[in-house]
């Protein structure tokens, strides 16, 4: 397959992708989810020699997530790693037809990150065209990255049990055709804020739990500033950051709120973890009880996600040569990204991980985009980096 060829047949494919609706059901309760496209992918690289296996995390069904190996002989092993789940389309007038004006494709997941799902199935169909030397080659399209990414986890779990150990995993999030080599982690936190209700009118009598959670605002937003005045931010993704990202408490007028509640989002870096981020809330939490008697706490983690870079003189930095060669010369800039990617996710299960893929803009908007010049250069770059390695 020549590769004007494969770059037309990206660009068709992440046409059909984007007309499959698959919004992630945690996000808009009774969405189609991930199931019809999977299978859609499944048909279309079961049909060119794959291995087709589906799984989902236990207890979710309908979450689905394919895993397609085709094995060339003896030598590294590789995943193409992408997820197929996309956020809701409110506001959108058509959202599951791709409508191309120029170089660009709207629709929703069109960059986030169907192109990317596109660009991988293509450059895999073109190393079973023109099979390398030796080596494994893994497709892995999941659930749920939207959310809580519960579909990459359950597709490490299957390979492990089958015993297959990857060398490298690439995921194709937006990267604009350059590396991503680090990302942020986060940890997302549920604070629990308790008073005592009373009568408004006799508000000294009770402890007021709405002020206490507007001086936790506030309190956070100043930690978020102290933050940015680290002296030595991450070469590659700056500055951890804090926010109040949900906030509320009371029951009714007239009466002093006795309860209030404020989830806190700390980014982190690599080297921080959600245990760090939580102590410093408490901090923040110990200083609140001071300055509002009366008033007690309490703070957990809800959901937490490790902060991610690439490690130095690993399968992944070597691959990076590989693309940058596969390039034609192109300035191939390494960066680190301000949010979380599921390269995290395969690097703590011990598979080295970059981020590489095409991009566009308005993730998550209503006019979402992806560029058709990157999406018809990415399984050309793609596939013969993937050549070169496995030879």
């Amino acid at each position: 397959m020549d590769g004007a060829k494969a770059g037309e047949n990206a660009v068709r494919l992440t046409a059909e992708l984007v007309g499959i609706d698959s919004i992630n059901p945690t996000l808009v309760p009774g969405a189609a989810g991930e199931t019809e496209i999977v299978e859609f992918l499944a048909d279309r690289l079961g049909s060119d020699g794959f291995d087709i296996s589906i799984v989902e995390p236990p207890g979710m069904s309908g979450r689905a997530s394919l895993i397609a190996i085709k094995r060339f002989g003896p030598g590294p092993t590789v995943v193409l790693n992408g997820h197929v789940d996309t956020v809701g389309i409110e506001g959108m007038d058509d959202p599951f037809t791709a409508r191309i004006e120029g170089d660009r494709m709207y629709g929703r997941g069109a960059c986030d990150m169907k192109a990317g799902v596109a660009g991988m199935a293509v450059a895999a169909q073109m190393l079973v065209a023109d099979p390398p030397a030796a080596g494994t080659l893994i497709c892995t399209f999941v659930a749920d990255e939207e959310d809580a990414s519960v579909g990459t986890p359950a597709v490490i779990d299957a390979l492990a049990n089958e015993g297959i150990i990857a060398d490298l995993a690439i995921v194709g999030e937006p990267s604009w055709l350059d590396v991503a080599v680090a990302h942020r982690g986060f940890a997302v936190m549920r604070v629990d804020i308790h008073g005592r209700a009373t009568h408004t009118s006799r508000k000294e009598e009770g402890v007021d739990a709405l002020e206490a959670l507007g001086r936790l605002i506030t309190a956070v937003g100043e930690h978020d500033e102290a933050l940015t005045r680290t002296e030595s931010p991450h070469p590659l993704v700056g500055h951890g950051s804090s926010v109040v990202s949900v906030a509320r408490g009371g029951t009714a007028p007239f009466t002093v709120a006795a309860q209030a509640q404020a989830w806190v989002e700390r980014r982190t870096l690599p080297g921080e973890s959600g245990a760090d981020a939580l102590a410093e809330l408490e901090g923040v939490l110990d200083r609140l009880r001071e300055d509002c008697p009366g008033i007690t706490t309490g703070a957990r983690i809800e959901l937490e996600r490790p902060a991610w870079e690439v490690t130095p003189g690993s399968a992944a930095t070597r691959f990076i040569e590989l693309l940058r060669k596969e390039m034609g010369g192109s300035t191939l800039r390494e960066y680190g990204a301000p949010y979380w990617m599921e390269s995290a996710l395969w690097e703590a299960a011990g598979v080295p991980s970059l981020v590489f893929g095409p991009a566009g803009g308005s993730l998550h908007a209503i006019d979402e985009w992806v560029d058709l010049n990157q999406v018809r250069r990415y399984p050309v770059a793609l596939s013969g980096a993937l050549t070169r390695l496995l030879i």
